[in-house]
């Protein structure tokens, strides 16, 4: 008996001795930077280990084991090493277990998260996209794994007390959810599975078939701006972020105007502007506009503008452009305006979701002509006019069709693959193949098309004009450490540059899905009942499709990336 005391004292001094050493362990790894805080609101705090609870603020880095907990108004976004994201909502608490990121082993790579209550929204990084069982996510009592390959994104819902009380809503992927009262063994992309004590959990429904509160607590989470999921250094992403929101606090002091239409996506050459409050500027990639802004390429400049809903316009040299009307609200598609005017020269119009939501919403002249868009889908296609002395003009469509009415009489439809003249002296001539054009017809078109594009999909203007800039200032850098491949300084300086331009198309991208998102519940709600069944779940993810479909591009065809990454 007393052999077995002293053989029990010894077991209990060896775990106390193992969990010391496993604490120590675990104390001196979570000082290791782990992620940063992207975006704060309201009332944050955040508590690293041993330390007392602070407000939390954009911009701060943490380690493993750091608490995270939101107010009433509270709302948070961290992004971890791996792209990871994570959004809390309001009066939730989140704890940050063990993390290891290993870029080039994915397999060797860990991430724990405990939701101890609340609401959270998460979506994988590189290593649940590669390693799902390296992604171990608590909720309350209950384990969420992740069954698809490539990750997922969903939400989840606990409160602990008195008896655990729990809900997953899926956007993307698979996952499954072991709850104290039984297992989930599969929800897939727009389902919602619920959990509660003294029942077994019932089988995955549609988010259609939620009760109102759950539909309203998850897109309240899914409308959130979230970063792009893509890996990231975490200092330098941590400094973008606080500068970033700097920025923001200051315009928003100001109170800056929302007001603009587009921004210059790519410039070559000189491009001037001038806006009804300024006079004539040089226009930079990043450069911002509003209705009343005119553009003049002069006699070798080119330039790709973008508007807010996606809509694309590209100049050739000796153009004079301008941008008379424009309107556009994610909330309200369809009171979409935009009226745009080649005044003289060259340019290439992709039509933006204003035209898809609101065809009546567009209108579109060259010299004393009109074109209309017959088609109500995307319609991509190039005019050229002179007007210097009496108009000559000749359009050419790439997709959709449309009608031109010239000063000397209307063309009622030029077709894909069409191209249509007109001059003074004779009714316009029927539309003909473009493969049939007058050479010099076939080169002014030709020269339009193999503009490399951005994606013709709706944007946030000053973050994506943002982006742009920074692309263009590392081009810049990059070529001046290739000019000079021996000259450490201007290395670094472009592999800074690089750096912020990686992060900036990263914020870019991710205001950008939430655009679409909000295009895509405007359009849900609009559905009449019977629509907007199980098969409309309202899930996000889906509004990618809301988006005008570009035209299929032949790599290395001259027809820029419309839709694509280029």
């Amino acid at each position: 008996m007393i052999a077995s005391k002293h053989m029990h004292k010894a077991a209990s001094a060896f775990g106390a001795c193992c969990v010391l050493l496993a604490l120590a362990a675990f104390s001196s790894a979570a000082w290791a930077q782990v992620g940063y805080v992207h975006e704060v609101s309201g009332s944050v705090s955040i508590q690293r280990v041993a330390a007392r609870a602070v407000a939390a603020k954009v911009g701060d880095m943490f380690e493993a084991g750091t608490v995270f907990r939101t107010g009433t108004d509270g709302k948070l976004i961290l992004k971890f090493a791996d792209g990871e994201v994570v959004a809390l909502g309001v009066h939730s608490a989140l704890r940050v277990g063990q993390y290891r990121y290993v870029a080039n082993n994915l397999r060797q790579s860990t991430s724990t998260l405990e939701l101890m209550k609340g609401e959270m929204r998460f979506v994988t990084g590189s290593i649940g996209a590669a390693n799902r069982e390296g992604v171990h996510i608590i909720a309350g009592s209950s384990m969420i794994g992740i069954l698809s390959p490539g990750g997922a994104d969903f939400t989840v819902s606990v409160n602990p007390d008195p008896e655990e009380v729990g809900h997953a809503v899926v956007a993307l992927g698979e996952i499954s959810v072991r709850t104290p009262y039984g297992q989930i063994r599969k929800i897939t992309a727009g389902q919602y599975a619920p959990w509660q004590s003294g029942r077994t959990p019932p089988r995955p429904m549609p988010f259609a078939a939620a009760p109102a509160v759950v539909q309203a607590t998850a897109a309240a989470l899914w409308a959130t701006l979230l970063p792009a999921n893509t890996p990231v250094a975490i200092a330098a992403a941590a400094r973008m972020s606080a500068e970033t929101a700097a920025v923001g606090a200051a315009m928003a002091a100001v109170g800056a105007d929302t007001g603009l239409a587009g921004y210059v996506a790519e410039i070559s050459n000189t491009v001037s502007i001038q806006t009804k409050a300024v006079r004539m500027a040089t226009a930079n990639a990043g450069t911002t506009f509003e209705a009343g802004t005119t553009f003049n390429t002069g006699t070798n400049g080119r330039v790709v503008l973008k508007f807010a809903d996606g809509q694309l316009v590209v100049l050739g040299p000796g153009s004079v452009f301008g941008v008379a009307q424009y309107q556009f609200d994610p909330g309200n598609a369809k009171a979409g305006r935009s009226a745009i005017n080649l005044m003289n020269g060259a340019m290439r119009v992709i039509t933006g979701y204003i035209h898809a939501a609101n065809h009546e919403g567009i209108s579109i002249s060259a010299g004393e002509s009109i074109i209309d868009i017959l088609n109500t889908g995307l319609a991509d296609f190039a005019v050229v006019v002179d007007t210097k002395d009496q108009e000559v003009g000749v359009a050419a469509v790439t997709a959709g069709e449309i009608a031109v009415y010239t000063p000397y009489g209307l063309i009622r439809k030029i077709a894909a693959g069409e191209a249509a003249p007109w001059q003074s002296g004779r009714a316009p001539f029927p539309p003909q193949p473009l493969a049939g054009a007058p050479a010099a017809i076939q080169a002014a078109v030709a020269a339009l098309a193999a503009t490399m594009l951005p994606e013709n999909t709706p944007v946030v203007v000053e973050i994506a004009a943002r982006a742009a800039a920074a692309v263009a200032a590392a081009s810049r850098a990059q070529a001046a450490a290739n000019a000079d491949p021996g000259n450490a300084q201007l290395r670094a300086a472009a592999q800074a540059a690089t750096e912020r331009a990686n992060l900036a198309t990263q914020e870019a991208a991710a205001a950008a899905q939430s655009v679409a998102a909000t295009l895509f519940a405007t359009m849900l709600a609009a559905l009449p009942p019977a629509v907007a069944g199980p098969a409309q779940a309202q899930i996000p993810a889906a509004a990618a499709t809301m988006a005008p479909i570009p035209p299929a591009v032949t790599p290395g065809g001259g027809g820029g990336c419309t839709g694509s990454k280029c």
